[in-house]
């Protein structure tokens, strides 16, 4: 064969198909490692967010006299206060919060509104903290009654006797708040359950999808132990 006709010489059908087929594979991976990076870096900045929350309840509790945290934004409902504004809704009459389950009050606690996925934090504070004149605030004889479980039902618990609990309701935003104010979707497992049910007990546990055994879960949850917050408090002096 001359050499004119070797070098016009294109690639087959087959060349090009299997070539294709290599750089489809080539890309569907980079995407996907790309896709689960994301995911990760999401996640990682809603921790990082949740653990800057925390500290924050710490200042804003140190900063107050007598001690004592803030109120939940209420979603909704009668009481005093504008509900989704991030602002801390209590009844001055009282010392009380409206709600003691709710949106995180961040605009009281100047921190970030919004997790990664653009839904509101959610916040749950036990009365006993967050009371203020003319009502009772805490002392370092106080029991806190909110507790974190490693599942619904609480057969193990993380943690007892805990002040506050602050979490985001994860990617699929199950239970969460929007940032324009409105419900997302109620939950559907019973872990995911538990944590916006408004109740005193929280679940926190690894990432689960949707067909694992007890059903999808992707909340990330923190709180605020008491021996932090009265450690803190007695730092500070605001505790004798």
């Amino acid at each position: 064969m001359r050499p004119s006709l070797i070098r016009s010489r294109g690639f087959s059908l087959i060349e090009v198909a299997i070539a294709l087929l290599i750089l489809g594979m080539v890309l569907g991976s980079g995407m996907s490692l790309l896709g689960s990076q994301l995911a990760l870096r999401d996640v990682k900045d809603t921790q990082r967010i949740l653990e800057e929350t925390r500290e924050a309840l710490l200042g804003y509790a140190a900063n107050q006299t007598p001690p004592h945290l803030p109120c939940p934004d209420k979603t909704g409902g009668a009481g005093v206060g504008t509900a989704n504004d991030g602002q801390e809704d209590v009844t001055p009459a009282t010392g009380i919060c409206v709600t003691q389950s709710g949106n995180l009050p961040w605009a009281t606690l100047g921190v970030a509104p919004l997790d990664a996925w653009g839904n509101r934090l959610h916040y749950s504070v036990n009365s006993t903290f967050s009371n203020r004149a003319p009502a009772a605030s805490f002392t370092l004889s106080s029991v806190a009654t909110l507790r974190v479980c490693q599942s619904a039902g609480c057969a193990f618990v993380l943690a007892n006797g805990v002040p506050a609990a602050i979490l985001s309701f994860g990617k699929n935003g199950f239970g969460a708040i929007t940032a324009m104010g409105a419900a997302r979707p109620a939950p559907v497992s019973a872990d995911e359950l538990e944590n916006a049910d408004g109740d005193n007990d929280f679940v926190s546990h690894s990432a689960a999808d949707a067909g694992a055994a007890m059903g999808e879960f992707d909340d990330l949850v923190t709180w605020l132990p008491t021996g932090l917050l009265f450690n803190r408090m007695l730092q500070s002096g605001r505790l004798p």
